[in-house]
Order: structure tokens, then C-alpha cells, then sequence
């Protein structure tokens, strides 16, 4: 199985509202409407904090080979909900 390394947005990294509102989305779909399609989403979504690897199609096979936990903790972190750091850091 492929390593995956997120690349995170500290305080600093423009755009917080705009992540913030899409990760708060993306979490609120998953857990009152999932579709198919919301994964998808997800994986769009996720794609350009990935760092490892760096090829788009083994970005995508990464993520979906992501466990629940680890997706949950990427999503919060995104959207400045973690406290945790990076949870693809050992």
C-alpha cells in the first residue's frame, strides 16, 4: 500500500474560509447524505494537500485506500478543526 503524506495549510495559508466551509460540507454530506458521487468529492477535494505521492492517479488510489479515521483527521485538519497536527506525521 502506498504511503500517503498530506501536505496541510497552517494559520497562515490564505483561503481558511473557503476550506473550511468545503471540508465542513464534505463532512456534513458524509454523514446525512452519502452518495457515490461525495466520494468523488472527497477525493477532488483532498487531492492537492497530498504531497506523496505525487502522481495524480496514485494520489487517487492512495486516498481511496485511506482508512475512515485517517480521512476524518485529514478533513478536520484541513478545515482548522484539529488541534493534532498533521495526522499523516508519525
Amino acid at each position: 500500500m502506498t504511503t500517503l503524506v498530506f501536505d496541510l495549510p497552517d494559520e497562515n495559508t490564505p483561503g481558511f474560509l473557503r476550506r473550511q466551509r468545503r471540508a465542513l460540507e464534505l463532512r456534513q454530506n458524509l454523514l446525512e447524505d452519502p452518495k457515490p458521487e461525495l466520494i468523488d468529492e472527497m477525493a477532488v477535494f483532498l487531492s492537492p494537500y497530498v504531497s506523496q505521492p505525487e502522481d495524480p492517479k496514485e494520489k487517487a488510489e492512495a486516498l481511496m485506500d485511506a482508512s475512515q479515521a485517517q480521512l476524518t483527521d485529514l478533513l478536520n485538519a484541513i478545515a482548522g478543526l484539529s488541534k493534532d497536527g498533521n495526522p499523516t506525521e508519525p
